[in-house]
């Protein structure tokens, strides 16, 4: 069983590293305070934001979540503390 198997390398040339969302791109579109927030983190944040938004498979869940993202960036002058974002997760949850 010595079967060979080629394989090719490419690189990412995506802007993130993963794909982004329509859902998170109108929403980041839509608010500029919170895109540059957003845009201002490391790119290991961005796309752990990313992936926490891509997660949802509702385009409902992925558009409140990404506007919760964004509301935490800006009450938080760009910071994320993630025990804090969950907790606005949280709260948004209770209140809608």
């Amino acid at each position: 069983m010595n079967d060979d198997v080629e394989v090719e390398l490419v690189k990412d040339e995506s802007k993130y590293g993963m794909p982004l969302s329509e859902e998170m791109h109108e929403v980041l579109f839509s608010d500029p305070e919170g895109s540059d927030l957003f845009h201002q983190l490391t790119p290991g944040k961005q796309r752990t934001l990313i992936h926490v938004v891509n997660k949802y498979k509702s385009s409902q869940l992925r558009i409140e979540k990404s506007f919760v993202i964004l509301e935490h960036l800006k009450s938080r002058k760009g910071v994320l503390d993630f025990k804090g974002l969950n907790e606005d997760f949280k709260n948004f949850n209770k209140n809608f």
